[in-house]
Parts: C-alpha cells; sequence; structure tokens
C-alpha cells in the first residue's frame, strides 16, 4: 500500500450525502497511525466534487478538504420538459469527471448519494478507480441504484437495504456519525444563541436541513410566538430563507440560516429536536438520543425512513399537518416526560453509531 492515500468524496445538493462522508474523513485522521487500521498508511488525502449551488461547501471546507464543483443533470420529477436535455448534459459532466479525475488521480471515489456523483462514478469505473458506495436510506434512490454496478462495495446504513444490492458487494455498518456532534458545550450553545438557563423550560431545535424547509418555517412564522412562551426555540431557516418577521416572534426565539461547526452545541442544547427524516439527520438523533418529531418530505426517500422510525416507535412522525395541528403536537411533546424519555430510548438503539469505522477498516482492505 501506498503511503498516503487520496480519496474523492462526492455527493451534495443537500446535505445527506454529505455528513456521512464527512464522519469518514475525520474518523479517518483520528485513526491514523492507530493499530485499528488493518494495514498502515502514513498519510491520507481528501477531496471533494459537489454541486455549485448546495450548502455542502461551507461544511466540507470548514474540515479543510479542497472542493470542486460539477454540474450533473438531474431527473426532475417537476420539470419533465428538461427530460431530452439530460443526455447531453450527462455527456458534457462525464467530461468534466474525466479531467477532474485525470488531475487528482484519487485512489478511491465515494459517494453516499446524490446526482451530482453519478457521472464521476462512472467515469472514475471505466478509468479503473475504486468506487466505494453508501446506502443511506431505508430504499436506494434512483443515483445509487445507478451508480450501483460500478462500485466495488456498498455499505448501508439499515440491514433492510442489503436486499437492494449484490451479495458480493454489500457491507452493512449500521450509522455513520460525525464524532465532533458528541462534542457539544451546553454553557457554549447558550451563550452562541443567548439563551440563558430560564426555569425549566425545555429547548426545542428546528431545521429541515441543509436548505431549510419551507413548510415548516411557514409554520413556526403561525405559532412561533405561542410556543415560545413555553420554551426556547432554535430555528435554522435553511439558507437565503430567513424572514424580517422572525425577529419579532419573541426573545425566547433564536432564528439562524444556517450552522455549521455550532451544530454540536445546537444539539447539545437540544430537549427535543423537530427535523425531516434524511437518514444524514436520524443517525445523528439516533447517536444523541433525541426525542424528536419527524415530518418527512412526501414523494421522496423520507417516507421509508419516517415508516422505519414509526415502526419501531423511535419519534413522533407526523405526516399531513396544518399550524396548529403542529402546536398541538409539540406541546404535547413537551408536556410528557415521560413519552420523551421512551423515544430517546428506542431512538437511540435505531443502530451502532460507528459504522465510519467500519467503513475506514473496509476501505483499507479494498485498497489494500
Amino acid at each position: 500500500m501506498k503511503e498516503s492515500l487520496h480519496i474523492l468524496f462526492s455527493g451534495g445538493g443537500t446535505l445527506g450525502p454529505v455528513t456521512p462522508l464527512l464522519a469518514v474523513a475525520e474518523v479517518w485522521r483520528e485513526m491514523l497511525g492507530k493499530e485499528d487500521l488493518s494495514s498502515k498508511v502514513e498519510d491520507v488525502e481528501f477531496s471533494w466534487v459537489g454541486t455549485k449551488r448546495g450548502p455542502e461547501r461551507a461544511l466540507i471546507e470548514a474540515a479543510r478538504i479542497p472542493f470542486y464543483t460539477l454540474h450533473a443533470p438531474k431527473l426532475d420529477r417537476h420539470r419533465w420538459w428538461r427530460w431530452p436535455a439530460i443526455p447531453f448534459l450527462l455527456l458534457w459532466s462525464m467530461w468534466r469527471s474525466w479531467r477532474i479525475l485525470r488531475a487528482l488521480e484519487p485512489d478511491v471515489v465515494m459517494s453516499a448519494g446524490g446526482y451530482v456523483s453519478v457521472p464521476l462514478v462512472i467515469v472514475a469505473r471505466v478509468m479503473g478507480m475504486k468506487v466505494w458506495i453508501h446506502q443511506l436510506d431505508r430504499v436506494p434512490g434512483i443515483a445509487n441504484r445507478v451508480m450501483a454496478p460500478f462500485a466495488n462495495r456498498i455499505s448501508v446504513t439499515l440491514d433492510e437495504s442489503l436486499e437492494s444490492f449484490s451479495e458480493k458487494k454489500r457491507l452493512d455498518v449500521g450509522g455513520v456519525v460525525r464524532p465532533q456532534i458528541w462534542q457539544g458545550d451546553i454553557a457554549k450553545a447558550r451563550e452562541r444563541f443567548n439563551l440563558p438557563k430560564k426555569d425549566d423550560r425545555l429547548t426545542v431545535l428546528l431545521f429541515g436541513g441543509g436548505t431549510g424547509a419551507d413548510s415548516l418555517n411557514k409554520m413556526i412564522s403561525v405559532v412561533g410566538s405561542d410556543l415560545s412562551r413555553k420554551v426556547d426555540i432554535i430555528h435554522l431557516t435553511g439558507k437565503g430563507k430567513m424572514r424580517e418577521e422572525y425577529e419579532k416572534i419573541s426573545d425566547r426565539y433564536v432564528a439562524l440560516e444556517f450552522l455549521g461547526a455550532g451544530m454540536a452545541d445546537a444539539f447539545a442544547l437540544a430537549d427535543i429536536v423537530i427535523g425531516r427524516a434524511g437518514m444524514g439527520t436520524i443517525m445523528e438523533l439516533a447517536a444523541l438520543k433525541k426525542p424528536s418529531i419527524i415530518i418527512p418530505l412526501h414523494n421522496t426517500d423520507q417516507l421509508g425512513n419516517a415508516q422505519l422510525l414509526a415502526e419501531r416507535d423511535a419519534a413522533k412522525v407526523l405526516q399531513q399537518i396544518n399550524p396548529q395541528i403542529f402546536k398541538q403536537e409539540v406541546e404535547s411533546f413537551v408536556a410528557d416526560d415521560e413519552m420523551r424519555r421512551a423515544y430517546s430510548r428506542r431512538m437511540g438503539m435505531l443502530f451502532s453509531p460507528r459504522g465510519a469505522e467500519k467503513i475506514v477498516v473496509e476501505l483499507m482492505r479494498l485498497l489494500s
């Protein structure tokens, strides 16, 4: 094996396919030189290919990983009139992928999904490079189904996903979680968000993923003032989705567009988390055993994840809601300590949060 390895990650558009790969990078750096690795390696270099306008760039550059952009076609169900252009855009993005791969010469290309990864993975395999795919969600999305035949190994979060892939390639690893999420500090969080301790008030963290969620934002603008009389609220709106009306809700309510490294502190302070059903979010909630209200995005892979949570009674799953129903559900969740403890316990039992370590060890074996 070479003394130094180059790993090229790919994913973006949303943070779903991003945070698990960042977890692998963090864990790999921590494990360098330790006996945990099956083969010794002196150094590892990371690069990233993502989208031009997605929310991932800030996180990736904060992790000291060089970032390259790639425009790739997306099969958008709602914009079917763009489909005839997809073959031409795919050819262009494959040519751009070839240029990136030729310049970087990575030892392995790793993706956890996302349309930006598809041309890169196809070209990498044609060029003879190793490819690793991670399946986050319960049900594989279009991108991973397309990339699976080109992969050398395919790791999965949930054992229910194994049957979707070749027995020779698949590997069940569990949750892939960034080590930094366990490093949150409640005192720092109160100072950061200007929320001093007040009586026995709980803190609610509300977010819709890296790109935000318009429906959640609209609901909190309607009922946020009422809810903030009972709880402190940290609301992550998503980039470009801040509204002036949020500033008038309450002094016990904080609205921010996005949090990078500060997310660990927000998680540490939060007694209740309200969010979407992306598996990246669910893995971190499970690792932290956070009692959660999950509102899946319809007509997406999130529905399968939400169904899993409902089947295992690991979170309160809400489907069709309006602001008043949302307010009632949050208030009942706040009022019932035993319910929150039960959800916390079952959320923590979903899967092991040490999947990143398993991936690093198996990647080393693959590359050796």
